[in-house]
């Protein structure tokens, strides 16, 4: 598990209860809401918002006086120096509760991406895998209450894996997965495998438009946007 999949537990009994009344398209606008204003509001707790007025206010006023500016090139020193100090004054007030304040966002957008991108296929139905390199045997066996994804070379089996999750891709274990790991787990290291690719349905959660319209990302991110502007107007958020 990953910095990032801390929440899981929470999102996920979240989404069971709504799941109980709504359909998936429906919870991913509830969740697209909740991250639009929980992100700015975080962002407002966080952030020195009387400075930020401030630094804004005097980046505006350097700006208008260096724009004012008629003089020699070689005297417009000290308002160009001072334009940008008062830029990085206001990155600087910024940055780190911006930096914070995604953290939720970004863990959020994780589960989502391993919940709502794709589902498993149905009992006896096996997807298409592809093995790098192509020199290993896939396999996929229905086995108790998950499929199992095998794959194995001429002296026998090296990796069997339980498809508790629709995960599409399974690696060796990486840097980066301290950040975002892999619900599945991972690939042995010795085994010689490198990436095991699942074609696993994608469900469509919109009944109209085009197959990329119909996706989760469609849904989420325009209604968080919405949101998130109009969070952004509504707190007054400098």
């Amino acid at each position: 598990m990953g910095l990032l999949d801390l929440p899981d537990p929470l999102f996920g009994a979240l989404d069971d209860g709504l799941a109980t009344v709504l359909p998936g398209g429906v919870r991913l606008a509830i969740w697209a809401i909740i991250a639009g204003v929980g992100t700015l509001l975080l962002y407002r707790l966080l952030s020195p918002q009387g400075r930020i007025g401030e630094a804004k206010r005097n980046a505006r006023a350097a700006r208008q006086q260096l724009n004012a500016f008629d003089g020699e090139f070689s005297d417009a020193g000290p308002l160009i120096r001072n334009q940008f100090v008062s830029a990085f004054r206001h990155l600087g007030l910024v940055l780190l509760p911006t930096l914070v304040s995604i953290l939720p966002l970004l863990a959020l957008l994780t589960w989502l991406e391993s919940h709502y991108a794709h589902t498993l296929p149905a009992p006896s139905q096996a997807p298409e895998i592809q093995v790098t390199p192509e020199t290993y045997q896939p396999q996929w066996r229905d086995e108790g209450n998950a499929p199992h994804l095998i794959v194995s070379d001429s002296n026998g089996e090296l990796a069997n894996i339980a498809m508790t999750a629709p995960i599409p891709v399974v690696e060796p274990h990486q840097w980066w997965n301290w950040l975002a790991g892999n619900p599945l787990g991972y690939l042995p290291a010795e085994s010689g495998i490198e990436r095991v690719t699942i074609a696993l349905p994608q469900p469509e959660y919109l009944p109209f438009g085009p197959s990329w319209m119909r996706h989760w990302l469609a849904i989420f991110f325009p209604v968080m946007l919405i949101v998130s502007l109009l969070t952004y107007r509504w707190a007054k958020i400098e």
